[in-house]
């Protein structure tokens, strides 16, 4: 069962489910925009979340990628869950993946971001709070294609890891639309981790310029333990949220050890 807020009554709970198949969606988000009240539903979409009376007048939003979000009034999801029985559809809403444009001249890649492999300082996720995300600033100069991404683990106390990937536009300082059509996640054993986890994305074709925010989302309660990624000083910025519909905080004066690799084709 997905993890709950402590100490706020009364409990939301149902389950999320496909409305074209009624098959069970695999973590989708739930949270309240604009506040940090938020959970990640679990592999059969089953989902709890504590919110008090003097939230339902807010608006809360179901969002998994590949679905059209759904947006209601907390008092209005109350009475939904109460009529249906617990269930909330979402509406399947398929990303296209981009056309694989060729162009004439010599394709060059590069690693950008911050790919120091470093344990001396760390940052990452300390408890297990289902939709923290943690992401690192990346600028792309010139048109490219996103070809991968990496991970460097300084410290993991996990046995095994289970975490989603997203890539956001940053507009005005701020990271946006998730450029990934579909969920990616990252999943490996404690003892299979090495110098970085690398998540291949060439499948989908990901055109990518100027800022993005590629990072973390915690979406399975792992039980007690922490992850902690490498600090590195001067290369920012971060940006942190503790839940995807509350909003994202920027911390400049650090990097997180995260990179991409992209491709551009540059004339000859």
């Amino acid at each position: 069962m997905a993890q709950t807020t402590p100490s706020a009554t009364p409990a939301l709970a149902g389950q999320v489910l496909d409305q074209t198949t009624q098959a069970p969606v695999a973590y989708p988000s739930v949270g309240v925009l604009r506040r940090p009240l938020g959970t990640v539903a679990d592999d059969q979409g089953r989902f709890a979340l504590s919110l008090p009376a003097a939230n339902d007048q807010d608006s809360l939003r179901i969002g998994l990628l590949g679905y059209a979000p759904l947006t209601v009034q907390v008092a209005a999801f109350r009475r939904q869950l109460a009529q249906s029985g617990g269930r909330v559809y979402l509406r399947p809403a398929p990303m296209q993946l981009a056309e694989v444009v060729v162009r004439p001249g010599k394709l060059t890649r590069r690693v950008v971001g911050n790919s120091a492999n470093t344990n001396r300082i760390q940052g990452g996720f300390a408890m297990n709070t289902l939709g923290k995300q943690l992401a690192q600033g990346i600028h792309v100069r010139r048109p490219s294609t996103l070809e991968q991404v990496s991970f460097h683990v300084s410290r993991c106390t996990y046995d095994s890891l289970f975490y989603r990937i997203n890539v956001y536009q940053v507009v005005d300082g701020v990271p946006t639309a998730n450029l990934l059509p579909e969920p990616v996640y990252v999943r490996v054993r404690k003892g299979q981790l090495k110098d970085r986890m690398v998540a291949d994305l060439r499948r989908f074709n990901i055109s990518v310029q100027g800022d993005i925010a590629v990072g973390l989302e915690m979406v399975k309660n792992l039980g007690p333990g922490q992850l902690m990624l490498g600090l590195s000083m001067l290369r920012g910025p971060v940006y942190v949220a503790r839940q995807s519909t509350a909003g994202w905080e920027r911390i400049h004066g650090f990097g997180v050890s995260i990179d991409a690799t992209v491709a551009e084709y540059r004339n000859n």
